[in-house]
C-alpha cells in the first residue's frame, strides 16, 4: 500500500473507519516519514499467520487504514469467522523528538502495559481489551514488538468531541450525554484506587506463574518502594534531571527550575509515608477512553501510566476533561481565563460529587480505608499534580506553581509556630 497517496477525506466519527494513517502528519514531516518507512518494514504476512495460528488456524487480514500515535502504530486484523482484533506495534523511538523523559525502556514499557490489561481484565470490570498475543522483542521475524488484542468499535472521546463539534466545550454531547460520560469516568477512576498494594512502582506479569508483582515504574525506570517518600525523592530527581537535558533555556534560567526539590519537601509534609497503595493510571483522561456514538465508554486503552503509587497519585482529576486545576492562591486577571477557571472550579466540584457517589454505591464509605472522594483537591494531591505539570516544560506553568508551593510552605511553617505557641 502506498501510504503517500492515500486521499483525505472527512473522518467519520466511529471507529477504525476513521484512522487515516500517515496522513495525521504532513508529508516531509519526521512522523511521517518514520510512519511510512516503519509501515513498509513490517512482515505483516508473518504477524498475520502468529494471529491465524493463536485462533487454531482462522485465516485473516489486514485492513488497510491504521492509526498512527508518538509511540505505536495500529492496524485492524479481520478474521474469516467476523472476530476482530488489532496488531499494536511498537515505533522506533525518537529521542531527538521528545528526549528522555521516560527512565523505562521500551521492553519494559511494554511488559508494563501488558501486565496492566491483563490486571485490570482479570481484577476489575473496567472495559480492558483482552491481550492474545505479544512479543517485546524487535528483533524477531516480524520486524518490531507488538501485542495482538480484542478490537473494540469505538472513538476517542476528545476525537469524537471535536468531530460533533459539540458547542458547550467542556462537554461531550449533550449535556445528558455528558453528565453520563463523566460519571462513567467516576466510575472507573474509583474502581482503580480500592485496588491495593504494598509497594510503590510499575506492575509485571510472570507468565510462568500467572502472578503479578510490582517494579520499576515508567518515569523515573526505577522502583519499587516502600515508602513513598522514596518514590517521590526519585521523581523529583528524575523531573530535574530531564528537565536540564531538554527543557528551553527560559526554563532553565528561572528560579522555578527548582520546583522539584520543594516538591520533596513539601511531599514529606503532606504525603502518606507509608501503608497501602492504591491503584493509579497516570495517563487517565478522555483522550484514553473509547466511546460509542453516545459518548457511553466502552474501552480504556493506553496503559504504561498503571502504576500502584500513593492515594494522592491516584486522586488527580482526569485529563482533557474541563477538570484542569491551578496552583493554590493563583490570580488571574485576563476575563477569559477568569471564565474558564470558574468553569472547571464548577466542572470538578461536580465530578467530586459523582465520584462520592460512585464510592456510596460500592459501600466504600463504610470501609476503613481512606476514599477517593477525600483525597481529591487535598493538598498531596495539589503538591502532586505541580510536579505534572512541571513536565510540560513551560516557563509561565512552572513559575506559577512555584508561587503555589511558596505558599503552601509559608502556610505549613506558620500554623506550626502558631501550634508551638499553645
Amino acid at each position: 500500500m502506498d501510504l503517500t497517496h492515500v486521499i483525505k477525506e472527512p473522518a467519520p466519527s466511529l471507529g477504525s473507519v476513521s484512522w487515516i494513517g500517515a496522513d495525521d502528519y504532513d508529508e516531509g514531516d519526521e512522523f511521517h516519514d518514520r510512519a511510512t518507512k516503519f509501515f513498509a518494514s513490517v512482515k505483516w504476512d508473518v504477524l498475520a499467520s502468529h494471529a491465524s495460528t493463536i485462533r487454531n488456524g482462522i485465516p485473516c487480514d489486514f485492513g488497510e487504514k491504521f492509526s498512527i500515535g508518538h509511540f505505536n502504530m495500529v492496524r485492524l486484523i479481520t478474521f474469516e469467522d467476523g472476530i476482530r482484533w488489532i496488531a499494536r506495534l511498537r515505533l522506533p523511538e525518537l529521542k531527538a523528538v521528545f528526549g528522555d523523559r521516560e527512565g523505562l525502556d521500551y521492553i519494559n514499557t511494554m511488559k508494563v502495559e501488558i501486565a496492566s490489561m491483563k490486571f485490570l481484565r482479570s481484577k476489575t470490570s473496567i472495559p480492558v481489551p483482552t491481550v492474545h498475543g505479544y512479543s517485546v522483542d524487535a528483533t524477531i521475524d516480524i520486524g518490531a514488538p507488538y501485542i495482538l488484542m480484542d478490537y473494540i468499535h469505538g472513538t476517542v472521546a476528545t476525537e469524537l468531541r471535536d468531530v460533533k463539534e459539540c458547542a458547550a466545550y467542556p462537554s461531550f454531547g449533550t449535556q445528558a450525554q455528558d453528565r453520563k460520560f463523566m460519571q462513567q469516568i467516576a466510575d472507573i477512576h474509583v474502581q482503580l484506587s480500592q485496588v491495593t498494594f504494598d509497594q510503590v512502582g510499575g506492575l509485571y506479569y510472570d507468565e510462568s506463574t500467572d502472578e503479578f508483582s510490582v517494579g520499576p515504574e515508567l518515569e523515573t525506570g526505577r522502583g519499587p518502594w516502600q515508602l513513598s517518600t522514596d518514590y517521590y525523592s526519585a521523581l523529583a530527581d528524575h523531573a530535574l534531571k530531564v528537565c536540564v537535558a531538554d527543557a528551553d533555556e527560559d526554563v532553565q534560567s528561572s528560579a522555578s527550575l527548582s520546583l522539584p526539590v520543594l516538591f520533596k519537601h513539601l511531599m514529606s509534609v503532606y504525603g502518606n509515608a507509608g501503608g497501602t497503595f492504591r491503584l493509579a493510571n497516570r495517563d487517565f483522561g478522555a483522550h484514553n477512553l473509547l466511546v460509542n456514538d453516545d459518548f457511553d465508554i466502552i474501552g480504556v486503552i493506553d496503559f504504561d501510566g498503571i502504576m500502584a503509587a500513593p492515594l494522592e497519585v491516584a486522586a488527580q482529576y482526569p485529563t482533557f476533561a474541563g477538570l484542569d486545576q491551578q496552583p493554590p492562591g493563583n490570580v488571574e486577571n485576563r476575563p477569559a481565563a477568569i471564565e474558564t477557571y470558574k468553569k472547571s472550579e464548577i466542572r470538578r466540584r461536580e465530578y467530586k460529587e459523582m465520584v462520592t457517589l460512585s464510592e456510596a454505591r460500592l459501600g466504600i464509605a463504610s470501609t476503613t480505608q481512606p476514599a477517593l472522594s477525600t483525597c481529591l483537591e487535598s493538598d498531596a494531591a495539589f503538591v502532586y499534580h505541580g510536579m505534572f505539570k512541571y513536565a510540560g516544560h513551560q516557563k509561565f506553568v512552572n513559575d506559577k506553581w512555584m508561587d503555589g508551593y511558596s505558599r503552601m510552605l509559608r502556610q505549613h511553617i506558620k500554623s506550626g509556630a502558631s501550634s508551638s505557641k499553645r
